[in-house]
């Protein structure tokens, strides 16, 4: 380009974070280089182009080195100096680009450490080779990073923020048995249809986490985070994405959080409302298949009806008539709900403790946070009020970890075992059959929740219900559980937690009639258990045979007996349903004895019963047999 003495130079100075960790040439030191080597020969500097940690990867947005580029179209300058090539560009086909332009704008490219020139066919190929030496170095050390990111995952080492609910031991995410009550509470509120905006609000009037006001988005991230089922994923949405399962202690469960994506659409803010209602979400317009909205009347008497309403074809279905409809499922479900979480979450409960967790720890951490910002506060790093507010925020978690300490260790003390709780349902079931009166007036759990509970257990349990017009009724045609149900109660009943209804043929040869079923159970446990109810109840055992495909029963019980519950006589394969044809032992109960009448009906009576009942089970399983017994 004429005489050197006449050059304009762009100095251009780049370093990425990889390189800033390695503490390679910083950007004072390569803009100190670059200068020198001007002064040295005579060449004027037009200005300093200066990227700060941005890598020269492909796609990599560079708005200095953009800039120059205009700059130079501009010509404004007549060279690019850098200290090496690298610096310009680590890529073969975005080097040719470059080339390109430089040539099209009579513009030169030095670099001071490198010595090749661009004007002749060999400089251009020197150019071309350390181009592809750059480009090498650069996708060996991208390979090396994620096969030691990799590594570190694996074994735990989880990068990125702490997540909410989490804290950092030895570098592995371990959950905080106080802040984690959030998470689960996010999730729970989700999964129960409301939207992260009620969520939010909901967080911000409690305060939770000590946070002033909570964000829709936050609350999103939350329910959006793989990382709360115990899975990670790196390079999310990414061609190269990568996944990692159970690599860390899950807060939910693997279906309560996949159920909560799914909900996502559902939980828009127009569901947001002021009434509960108890299918909300769950039913589809039996002719657009639309989800189907709330809407409630209030008539002139005060009684409040409920509707599912259509906006596009203006159907209006009447709650009162699915529930009807439903009602034998709804109870079953409520059933199920009682046992679950008044026995079997509380033994798992007792599991986790047994694993040692050292709460003490987790209390140890708390107090040194206090007595940290005691310190801070004497000396001066903040004023009292600040003090006073983070002090109450961490008294409340002390609170909040107490409380866990206290109920984990009365956890601990259960010995509630299935053959009581196989006794306490056998009981219940027979008190249903003799004492109708006390079933009819207590026991029917579903009729006597509220709305809210309603609801709740509806969202828990029930996923869709299809709805389909005849003759102009709405009827509910099938009902779909939720995953989750089905893989719980599975595992309930083969632990002998729960026992599956079995419709037998009653009049006309309509499936009416429902049988109990349990798993298989040695003829000895048969035999205690058998002895237990007679203490109460005149109980006998009979043999025979049942057809499972047809849901038919051939035994020698006397026609005034009714079953109890049926054990099968030896270990049947389930999986999906029982099949075919199978020995089987029955349990019944005579109905005529002891039968009470309204006349009869004494709740005195019924209640020394009861109390004879739990005075002969376990001890240390009195307290929850009754809460049992009172739900």
């Amino acid at each position: 380009m004429g005489n050197t003495n006449e050059r304009v130079c762009a100095i251009y100075t780049r370093v990425s974070t990889e390189e800033q960790a390695k503490k390679g040439y910083s950007l004072s030191e390569q803009k100190k280089r670059l200068t020198d080597y001007c002064e040295y020969n005579d060449f004027k500097i037009y200005k300093y182009y200066e990227d700060d940690g941005i890598s020269a990867k492909t796609g990599n947005y560079r708005p200095a080195f953009e800039q120059m580029i205009k700059d130079g179209k501009d010509k404004k300058f007549d060279t690019i100096l850098a200290i090496k090539l690298d610096r310009i560009s680590r890529s073969v086909y975005d080097m040719e680009v470059i080339n390109k332009m430089l040539s099209d704008n009579e513009l030169d490219l030095i670099c001071i450490f490198e010595s090749f020139d661009t004007t002749n066919a060999n400089g251009r190929m020197v150019q071309r080779i350390m181009t592809s030496v750059a480009q090498n170095e650069i996708e060996r050390t991208s390979e090396r990073t994620k096969i030691g990111m990799d590594g570190a995952i694996k074994v735990g080492h989880i990068p990125g923020k702490t997540p909410t609910g989490y804290r950092r031991e030895n570098k592995c995410l371990v959950v905080d048995p106080v802040t984690s009550l959030v998470v689960k509470k996010i999730f729970e509120m989700y999964s129960r249809g409301n939207s992260q905006f009620i969520i939010a609000q909901e967080l911000t009037k409690e305060h939770a986490l000590g946070k002033k006001e909570w964000k829709d988005s936050s609350v999103r991230r939350i329910i959006d985070n793989p990382v709360y089922k115990g899975c990670y994923i790196n390079n999310r949405g990414k061609k190269d994405e990568k996944r990692y399962d159970d690599i860390c202690p899950a807060i939910v469960s693997k279906e309560l959080w996949e159920y909560c994506q799914a909900q996502a659409p559902k939980n828009l803010r127009h569901y947001k409302r002021n009434k509960e209602y108890i299918f909300l979400q769950k039913l589809s317009c039996p002719t657009c298949g639309r989800i189907l909205g709330g809407k409630a009347t209030r008539k002139k008497n005060g009684n409040e009806y409920y509707y599912y309403h259509c906006m596009f074809c203006k159907n209006n279905i009447n709650e009162d008539s699915i529930e009807k409809q439903m009602i034998h499922i709804l109870n079953d479900i409520f059933e199920y709900d009682a046992v679950v979480n008044s026995y079997y979450f509380p033994l798992i409960k007792t599991k986790l403790v047994e694993s040692k967790h050292d709460y003490s720890k987790d209390m140890n951490i708390l107090n040194m946070k206090k007595e940290r910002i005691t310190d801070a506060y004497i000396n001066g790093s903040f004023d009292l009020d600040t003090y006073n507010r983070k002090k109450e925020e961490i008294d409340k978690e002390i609170l909040q970890l107490e409380k866990i300490i206290l109920e984990n260790g009365q956890l601990s003390q259960m010995t509630f075992s299935p053959d009581d709780l196989l006794l306490m349902r056998d009981l219940q079931f027979i008190n249903k059959i003799k004492l109708p009166m006390l079933y009819d007036k207590f026991l029917d759990v579903w009729k006597n929740c509220d709305r809210k509970r309603k609801s709740n257990i509806v969202m828990d349990f029930i996923d869709h219900i299809d709805l389909k017009q005849v003759d102009g009724e709405v009827l509910a045609d099938k009902v779909y559980f939720r995953d989750c149900f089905y893989e719980n109660f599975n595992q309930l009943f083969l632990d002998g937690y729960l026992d599956v209804p079995i419709l037998q043929p009653g009049p006309n040869n309509n499936l009416e009639n429902k049988i109990r079923f349990s798993t298989y159970r040695p003829e000895e446990d048969v035999i205690k258990h058998l002895d237990k109810l007679r203490k109460y109840y005149k109980v006998d055992l009979f043999t025979g045979t049942m057809d499972f495909d047809k849901g038919k029963i051939d035994h020698i019980m006397p026609y005034d007996y009714d079953y109890v519950r049926i054990f099968p006589d030896e270990k049947i394969k389930y999986d999906n349903g029982f099949h075919g044809t199978h020995p089987v032992n029955i349990l019944g109960v005579l109905k005529e004895n002891d039968d009470l009448t309204d006349k009869d009906f004494d709740v005195k009576l019924i209640d020394k019963k009861i109390k004879m009942i739990l005075s002969e089970l376990t001890d240390s399983s009195i307290d929850e047999i009754k809460s049992f017994t009172n739900n």
